[in-house]
């Protein structure tokens, strides 16, 4: 049963960075939506419930935010390394309208491929 409230634009993938306490921690985000992502990375990822910000430049300009999220799950990655989900939690409306831009624009390119 899907449990999303927001559906994913996939494929999309960027690199990203995550703080964890002191950590900074490279990676890649994919399967983002407006309230949430998926982070790939090679370091064994935080423990679920714990609160990070995730850095990343997106959208067509390549503005740079930090989003505030909550780890929902992880896991070791099929691939190697770990992945795991967050929700983006308490972000501000300046950093939502860049999120609700960059779904936007890969929805329309998506289907000028149809």
């Amino acid at each position: 049963m899907e449990k999303r409230q927001h559906p994913r634009i996939q494929p999309f993938v960027a690199s990203c960075r995550y703080l964890d306490g002191e950590r900074r921690v490279p990676g890649f985000l994919t399967d983002l939506s407006r309230a949430g992502a998926r982070i790939h990375s090679d370091v064994e990822t935080p423990a679920e419930g714990a609160t990070i910000s995730v850095e990343v430049r997106i959208g067509r300009l390549a503005t740079h935010v930090r989003l505030p999220a909550t780890v929902r799950w992880n896991r070791p990655s099929e691939r190697g390394g770990f992945v795991f989900g967050v929700s983006f939690d308490g972000i501000a409306a300046e950093e939502q309208k860049i999120l609700d831009g960059v779904i936007e624009e890969f929805r329309r390119r998506a289907a000028q491929l149809v």
